[in-house]
């Protein structure tokens, strides 16, 4: 419990949300959630934009077990960082490949600028779109995971 302490301090929710426990595994929580209307604007959980049930994945700190309903709360500004790696880094790659494209490269290559400048901008997001994924475990187990804070009553309502 004295990592639901240490975790507990400073902690600022900008997402609740309650689920119950499908799966337990050390202190990570499979957790099944039904998202509600009002959180459509928030869109934190971006992989079930387009579903209303959901198995996420949570961090244990409140001694959860399986049959268990959970309080979940996303840290904040969790999101707005996953947000910022996973648009925003691409999107500085390409306009940093376009420019390079355009007037670094274009000069030696046979072809319009234009097209050697977009192919080189492609080449970059895809090459940030791999960085990203290689640091992929390293951002799963951090700060963008949803925290299980307290046990509560049964029902998906906060």
């Amino acid at each position: 419990m004295e990592n639901a302490h240490f975790w507990g301090q400073n902690r600022k929710a900008v997402m609740k949300m309650k689920g119950l426990v499908t799966k337990e595994d050390g202190n990570m929580l499979k957790v099944h959630i039904v998202r509600k209307e009002a959180c459509g604007h928030c869109r934190a959980c971006l992989s079930g934009m387009m579903e209303n049930d959901m198995d996420i994945d949570a961090r244990n700190l409140c001694d959860a077990e399986v049959g268990d309903w959970v309080e979940l709360e996303l840290q904040d500004n969790a999101f707005l960082y996953a947000v910022l790696i996973s648009y925003g880094m691409p999107l500085i790659a390409f306009f940093i490949g376009l420019f390079v494209g355009y007037f670094v490269v274009s000069p030696f290559i046979p072809l319009p600028q234009s097209l050697v400048s977009f192919i080189f901008g492609a080449v970059c997001v895809l090459s940030c779109y791999a960085w990203i994924k290689s640091q992929n475990p390293r951002w799963e187990g951090g700060k963008y995971l949803p925290l299980a804070v307290r046990l509560t009553s049964e029902g998906y309502e906060v």
